[in-house]
């Protein structure tokens, strides 16, 4: 049976159609604007998060080390780092994430999409979550998944501190006094270093500061000391200080000047050895290593020890300048590869006052602190035959380092260079192998009383003459 539809006059059909059409648009417009405000959200929460966007391009412009870039595993510490902060479980939170569909963002990185998802599925879940306040441990979480200890994220507060630490690590000066500021017991002692404008005031070791230009110092900080202390070059400041053994105080004029700082200390042993300790390499490393043999070059010297233990690196033209008291000028300290595969050839440059090294006998000490250019100046002994290594393995860290700054004032430390041998083989995570390995004991017997250096003076000694 068929029903016969009534026939509507031409007035309330039109009303019809355009009611219809009126209401089609409605709805288009309404979808329209919401999937606009979806992209928009997205848009939003992705700009949030720029600081991460941005790490992740300096990470795969630059970054250049002995291990390879392993997306997998930065991926994986940052998202670990996010849950951590966002205090969610891995179960069910990655699952629901892997069943996220969705373009997203065009700027976002391929690698980083998940990460992207799980920030904005937790947003959603919490409309009051700002993604911005996840950045900082998600780039953290970046660098902790290079898998490299020396990478770090520093906020905007730590930065400026990190850098500066850095570049005094490696200086070979500073304006001051000249004098090693400690608490003890509640007091501020000081102990002049020698040679230091200090010293040359009269200042001992052990005086017990009581104020700077009349101002106490009790229940100061050693940096608010430090700080009152410091001034322009060639000032005057008065120090009212207590010496052991006496109740009054003294009032010592101190005029501050140019305090060298000391990475060498040096010895000869009897026997006609010679022990140089490199504590690190500042720009005046160089200099300091040539004082201490130039000062035995006077004497019989017939062999050196020089300890490396604990040196963390520093300046690579020290260590290279160092390396020219016992190679020859123009010879091959290593090579420096940066991301694009480019190959820099350190050489060794002239010195006119260079000594004549080339028939010392010299061992040289390393361990497990034994690190960047200190590992670099060890291999260019080893390879060339120049010295023999006693102790364990190196740390194996050694990449050339920079800071890359983002747009927040924070920065990010990394790997952007990676250092070849001598001989061009490249330098490993594992570190540096030594001649003769030798764990560090004490000993009651040897004249270090310790078996590194023990085995090393005895090398040395069984390839000198028996009567010198």
């Amino acid at each position: 049976m068929f029903y016969k539809l009534p026939v509507l006059p031409p007035r309330v059909s039109r009303l019809l159609v355009i009611t219809i059409f009126l209401f089609t648009l409605f709805v288009f417009v309404a979808c329209s604007d919401s999937s606009d405000s979806g992209k928009n959200d997205a848009n939003e929460d992705a700009d949030r998060l720029a600081l991460v966007w941005e790490s992740w391009e300096h990470i795969n412009k630059r970054y250049a080390s002995s291990d390879p870039l392993d997306h997998d595993s930065i991926v994986s510490g940052a998202m670990n780092s996010l849950m951590s902060k966002i205090d969610v479980e891995a179960y069910p939170f990655l699952t629901e994430i892997g069943r996220i569909r969705g373009q997203a963002p065009a700027h976002i990185p391929g690698e980083l999409v998940d990460l992207w998802r799980a920030v904005t599925k937790y947003n959603v879940a919490n409309p009051d979550f700002d993604p911005s306040t996840v950045a900082e441990s998600i780039v953290a979480g970046l660098m902790y998944g290079l898998g490299d200890p020396s990478a770090v994220y520093l906020d905007a507060e730590q930065y400026p501190l990190a850098k500066e630490s850095l570049a005094e690590g490696v200086e070979g000066s500073y304006l001051g006094i000249g004098s090693r500021v400690v608490k003890q017991d509640g007091k501020v002692v000081l102990f002049p270093f020698a040679g230091s404008p200090s010293e040359k005031a009269g200042i001992l070791p052990g005086d017990v500061l009581m104020a700077v230009a009349g101002n106490p110092v009790v229940d100061q900080s050693v940096q608010d000391v430090v700080d009152q202390v410091g001034g322009p070059k060639g000032t005057k400041i008065v120090l009212d200080v207590v010496r052991a053994g006496e109740s009054v105080p003294l009032a010592v004029e101190v005029y501050r000047g140019d305090v060298e700082l000391q990475s060498v200390a040096s010895q000869l042993i009897p026997g006609g050895v010679g022990y140089i300790r490199i504590s690190r390499f500042r720009h005046n490393t160089g200099e300091q290593v040539f004082s201490a043999l130039e000062a035995w070059n006077q004497l019989d010297l017939l062999a050196l020890v020089m300890d490396l233990r604990t040196n963390p690196g520093g300046s690579l033209d020290a260590a290279v300048e160092t390396a020219g008291h016992f190679l020859p000028s123009g010879s091959t300290f290593g090579f420096e590869e940066v991301k694009d595969g480019r190959r820099t050839e350190i050489v060794i440059g002239s010195n006119d006052n260079r000594l004549d090294m080339d028939g010392l006998l010299v061992a040289v000490l390393v361990n497990g602190q034994t690190a960047r250019e200190s590992e670099m100046l060890a291999s260019a002994l080893q390879e060339t035959h120049r010295a023999t290594l006693f102790g364990v393995a190196t740390r194996g860290d050694v990449s050339g380092y920079e800071f890359m700054e983002l747009s927040d004032g924070s920065a990010i430390y990394l790997p952007v260079s990676r250092r070849y041998s001598h001989s061009g083989q490249l330098l490993m995570r594992t570190g540096l192998a030594p001649d003769v390995t030798v764990e560090s004991v004490p000993e009651n017997e040897g004249y270090g009383r310790e078996s590194q250096f023990n085995r090393a003076y005895e090398f040395l000694d069984g390839q000198l003459p028996p009567f010198r």
